[in-house]
Order: structure tokens, then sequence, then C-alpha cells
């Protein structure tokens, strides 16, 4: 469960810890704060605004996990590795 003032404000708030999670290709089921709006989500990474929503985001992976594994890998090298991150951090840094 999120903070609610990142619910509310629909921030996209994301936590570090699911990053690393999902690299070590670990599914994440996540109240969504926003994040739905930037990332790829419903493999690897699965956003819920209810409960009834989590119940079934927790359902659908337990049933394809190794799916949702390799996703959960996928999505954290596409968007959360050095590779990507850093040259926009160095670029924004230096502009």
């Amino acid at each position: 469960m999120a903070k609610n003032a990142y619910v509310k404000t629909r921030s996209g708030w994301f936590s570090d810890r699911t990053v690393c999670y999902l690299a070590s290709g670990l599914p994440a089921v996540l109240q969504d704060t926003g994040f739905s709006d930037y990332l790829p989500v419903g493999d690897g990474l699965v956003p819920f605004s209810s409960l009834d929503q989590a119940v079934d985001a927790i359902a659908r992976v337990n049933c394809e996990y190794e799916r949702h594994r390799v996703a959960a890998r996928e999505l954290a090298r596409r968007f959360f590795s050095y590779e990507t991150v850093l040259p926009r951090l160095l670029a924004a840094a230096l502009d």
C-alpha cells in the first residue's frame, strides 16, 4: 500500500525497493500512484486501485508466475538500468 498522498496526487511515486525486486525477477503488485501513466503494466508490474483489483492481480501473477518473472526483469532492464538512466541524468545535469 502506498501513502495516501502519493495515490491522491497520482504523483507516479515508485519505490527503489520495487525496482530492485523487478531487477531480481520478482513481479510486483502495487497500488497505482500514477506510475501506470509512464510505465508498461500488466506483465511483471501489476497496478491496483481497489481491494478487488489487488486480489485479482495477485491471482493473475500466481497463475503465470514465470511469465511475470521474465517481464519484471525486462521492465527493470528497459527502464531502470544505468544504460537507460545515466545518459539522461548526465544530459540533464550538464544542460
